[in-house]
């Protein structure tokens, strides 16, 4: 099969042929329609987060598909099943495992992030059955992006619900793939208003076209009093930093209200810097989420089902262009989200 392997960091993948894996017992071999490129591929691709990956190794954990083949015991799918694939994998025996966080595991065995190869090729072999959320009506290469686009944020605005008072309103900063679904998701499940932050004037619009009341500038020298202004002085309930440099997270915490709570989501980098009455409010709780449960991805893949979650505009590329799209990425000029299809 073909496949897109990194082989040395700071590099361009290497879209080569490889062996097709042959699915153990309890295992399935899925055929991808579509994995989403991330972010945090960029960061495992030019060592900004480090992580003790083997070279060579194939990327991309937000993949969905069709079931080509099972091992033995496999009894929950079969092949031709449309599938989305929970990439949080995990060593089934440590705390978070064992309390159905795995994606957080002690010694994570994420796909396409650790000794497993991810999605980034034709195929995929998955560890486990129960990783497999089927699909009845959605197209698999659309639904790719809600293993972790969708999943991430939906997994920050569920924890910070007790935090979201219809009275206030909440930040989003950053309106990239995770961003937008940031948004989405808050319309969803809060009453609150939106104030929505981003430097590009289309992903403004975007989040506008989404449902957010306001949205500012990400440059403005007075971002801070502008926000201020919306919420009359009071600060916002939550704020949702999915940028993650030292400046957003310094904004998200100088405009949460007391009782409120900040949220750094994903891998982004960034110094979260909290001094109580000198940039902070008192008794502000600040959390950096990672991605999601499997059972969380079973609830965002049921509200995208159910069109409850519009799914946002998708690009698709082959395969052979991985590259082209890893440096449109870094350009910013992506403005959702792009699949790689083999």
């Amino acid at each position: 099969m073909k496949a897109a392997r990194l082989h040395e960091y700071k590099k361009p993948l290497t879209v080569e042929e490889v062996p097709t894996p042959t699915p153990g017992p309890g295992q399935v071999l899925v055929k991808i329609a579509g994995s989403g490129f991330c972010h945090s591929d960029l960061h495992v691709i030019d060592k900004e987060i480090e992580l003790p990956l083997p070279l060579p190794l194939t990327l991309g954990h937000e993949n969905a598909g069709y079931v080509a083949a099972v091992g033995k015991g496999v009894t929950m799918v079969r092949e031709g099943d449309a599938v989305v694939i929970f990439g949080g994998w995990g060593c089934e025996a440590c705390g978070p495992c064992v309390s159905g966080h795995e994606q957080l595991c002690d010694s994570p065995q994420w796909a396409g992030l650790s000794k497993w190869n991810g999605g980034y090729a034709e195929d995929i072999l998955v560890p486990k059955e129960s990783y497999l959320v089927k699909l009845s009506r959605l197209d698999p290469r659309r639904a790719a992006p809600l293993a972790d686009a969708a999943l991430t944020p939906y997994r920050a605005v569920k924890k910070a619900l007790p935090f979201l008072e219809p009275d206030y309103k909440a930040l989003v900063i950053g309106l990239g793939g995770l961003g937008q679904y940031g948004v989405k998701f808050l319309k969803i499940l809060s009453g609150c208003e939106l104030i929505a932050v981003d430097i590009s004037d289309e992903k403004l619009k975007i989040a506008r076209n989404d449902g957010a009341e306001h949205t500012l500038n990400g440059r403005d020298p007075d971002l801070r009093e502008k926000v201020m202004d919306l919420t009359n002085g009071k600060g916002v309930c939550a704020a949702f930093d999915f940028v993650g440099s030292d400046q957003t997270l310094a904004a998200a915490v100088s405009v949460t209200r007391s009782l409120g709570k900040v949220t750094q989501v994903g891998l982004g980098g960034g110094t979260a810097n909290l001094k109580v009455l000198a940039n902070s409010r008192f008794e502000v709780a600040f959390e950096a989420t990672l991605w999601g449960t499997l059972k969380e991805l079973r609830e965002v893949t049921a509200l995208a089902e159910n069109e409850t979650l519009s799914l946002e505009e998708t690009e698709f590329a082959p395969l052979d262009r991985i590259n082209e799209v890893c440096e449109r990425l870094k350009r910013g000029g992506v403005a959702g989200r792009i699949v790689v299809t083999p």
